[in-house]
């Protein structure tokens, strides 16, 4: 039996070559999948953003029942025009009265001066 040289050069350059592309495919999948951790770190920021959102929508949601409404609005609108009439017609009335009180003032004014000369 003659003893054979085993010559392993062929199978290093192909383990060189397969290394290399791997290699080079690893660093393209780290490019690429970079973005999508960067886009998934933004995705989780928004989420927070949203839910804090979400929270603060609730609490307008709930402050908003307790508000009146169109109709209420109107309603409240239609009373304080009918308030102003009111305190209008109540103007007038003081008016007139206060024109009583300026005749009756003038009347108590003057028995007061004669009953104060008939005392003289």
């Amino acid at each position: 039996m003659e003893a054979q040289v085993l010559n392993i050069s062929p199978l290093i350059v192909w383990v060189v070559a397969l290394s290399q592309l791997l290699t080079f495919g690893l660093t393209v999948w780290n490019l690429l999948a970079s973005g999508s951790r960067a886009n998934a770190r933004t995705l989780e920021a928004h989420g927070e953003t949203l839910h804090g959102l979400d929270a603060r929508l609730s609490a307008v949601e709930m402050s908003m029942k307790g508000m009146p409404g169109k109709d209420e609005m109107h309603q409240l609108s239609i009373s304080l025009a009918d308030l102003r009439g009111d305190i209008r017609a109540m103007g007038a009335s003081v008016d007139g009265q206060r024109q009583i009180l300026t005749r009756l003032e003038s009347v108590v004014s003057r028995q007061e001066d004669h009953l104060m000369r008939s005392k003289s």
